[in-house]
């Protein structure tokens, strides 16, 4: 009742806020978001893809890139080209209301899960390779709570977050690609495809397309974006900024350690900048990548937490309701977090599973929805025409 009271006293001023701001709120924000979710994870585990992969992951994260921007490109071309850009509407008028509501669920089941990836991955990595006597449920205290404050600001808060910090990440990514590079050796790459093309190359790049696929976090926040005149484009920079970052990523990890090396490896990034170290004393490499994990897995989950509240206002939930929809989803992030971080192989087993639930979730399917609403729409639009 508390906070009911508190929230209610807030909704006007939130809203009048929300719509000074909404109306700057354009496609070149959008280029934020999408870093924000589609860095993160594949920087942090490459070793899920690349235990498949081998020392092809590299080919395979390319293969994988180009893929991905024909996919994104395409669907948010149709929302271009038919002024649609609600994916609430988007899945009703391609599956019905039923089963696209159905389907939505669906979408924000593997947001939840999203959540608890983010939330599990900081706690593991700091834990594993960090503060090693530090307790897990202290990590994941001081990452989801802090964040529900920033989620209560509203979109003004989380785009100016997100803004922020993938600025600070991206300086941090320049800086450690510099101060590894002598450490890095590109004969390690090679030779490639010596015993052929295996299934596991394959299923690489359907994991690699299913951790790219965390960019289709930022499909609820379209609809609130003012100005698409330019959407295309900007969507085309924010993609190739994260594909460029992949496979740099990707291949300096193979070309520090080799793959062999780098598969016996949790988090090979991590441990790729403890080898940084300059005139004996001078070994900082840690404070780049912490700040790029930690940085980057909130942003990840401020912006799919907030995706998951904007899908949720389209199902009847009022204003007033999402703050305990807030409160109480903290709380069984929290939970799930804390079990899948019991133990090392618990966490890797959930982030592999979650490749392929990210792959069908976040890629397959609103890939074929976003193709059945481009034929429906076809159709109406040749019925109107004649």
């Amino acid at each position: 009742m508390f906070f009911e009271i508190i929230y209610n006293q807030r909704d006007d001023e939130n809203i009048k806020v929300m719509e000074d701001v909404m109306d700057k709120f354009t496609s070149k924000h959008y280029i934020f978001l999408i870093q924000a979710t589609g860095i993160v994870s594949m920087k942090t585990y490459p070793i899920v893809f690349m235990k498949n992969g081998g020392r092809e992951s590299w080919i395979a994260v390319i293969i994988a890139s180009i893929l991905v921007i024909g996919i994104y490109i395409y669907m948010i071309g149709i929302c271009k080209k038919y002024q649609c850009y609600d994916i609430y509407n988007i899945y009703k008028v391609a599956l019905g209301d039923t089963l696209g509501k159905i389907v939505l669920f669906l979408f924000i089941a593997t947001l939840l899960m999203t959540l608890i990836e983010s939330a599990g991955a900081e706690a593991g990595a700091m834990h594993t390779n960090m503060l090693i006597e530090t307790p897990i449920w202290y990590f994941l205290l001081f990452f989801v709570v802090p964040s529900i404050y920033i989620i209560r600001k509203d979109i003004v808060a989380i785009v100016t977050v997100v803004m922020i910090g993938i600025v600070c990440i991206m300086l941090a990514g320049i800086n450690l690609s510099i101060l590894t590079a002598r450490y890095k050796h590109p004969e390690l790459l090679f030779p490639v495809f010596s015993h052929g093309i295996d299934k596991g190359f394959f299923i690489a790049i359907i994991q690699l397309l299913g951790l790219y696929g965390s960019m289709t976090i930022t499909f609820p926040y379209l609809n609130t974006i003012k100005d698409t005149r330019k959407i295309i484009r900007d969507l085309s920079i924010a993609l190739l900024i994260v594909i460029q970052m992949q496979i740099i990523s990707s291949t300096g990890v193979i070309m520090t350690f080799g793959i062999d090396f780098a598969n016996t490896m949790s988090y090979p990034k991590l441990l790729q900048t403890q080898q940084v170290s300059y005139f004996r004393f001078l070994e900082f490499g840690e404070l780049y990548v912490m700040l790029q994990i930690v940085g980057g897995w909130i942003l990840k989950y401020l912006v799919t937490f907030y995706g998951m509240l904007l899908l949720l206002k389209n199902f009847n939930f009022k204003r007033k309701h999402l703050i305990y929809i807030t409160y109480s989803t903290s709380v069984l992030v929290y939970a799930g977090a804390y079990m899948t971080t019991k133990s090392s192989e618990r966490l890797f087993a959930f982030f592999n599973m979650y490749t392929y639930i990210s792959f069908m979730n976040f890629i397959v399917i609103p890939l074929v929805v976003f193709i059945i609403f481009a034929m429906k729409m076809k159709k109406l639009k040749l019925a109107d025409n004649s």
